[in-house]
């Protein structure tokens, strides 16, 4: 099964990369889970992802196929919307 791929949808807006927050929930995963989850997280690029709110608000942007590709992708993205920005 592939992941969409909702760059296009997402591109004037921040991107973050996915990580695991700290919740009520995930304080109760196992040590193996929290591992595997954080792999897929840390691949994973999302728009609208707030702690605040536990990221329930976030959206897929793209699941790349590394943690190191995706940080990549969210840097490049993040700088060239910072620099089409009216000053």
């Amino acid at each position: 099964m592939s992941t969409p791929d909702n760059r296009l949808k997402f591109n004037n807006v921040h991107w973050t990369q996915g990580r695991v927050l700290e919740t009520r929930t995930t304080r109760r995963w196992s040590k193996p889970t929290l591992e595997q989850v954080s792999r897929i997280e840390r691949r994973t690029a999302f728009a609208h992802f707030y702690a605040h709110d536990e990221g329930r608000s976030r959206e897929l942007v793209y699941q790349f196929d590394s943690a190191e590709e995706c940080a990549k992708a969210v840097r490049e993205h993040n700088k060239v919307l910072a620099e089409a920005l009216p000053k």
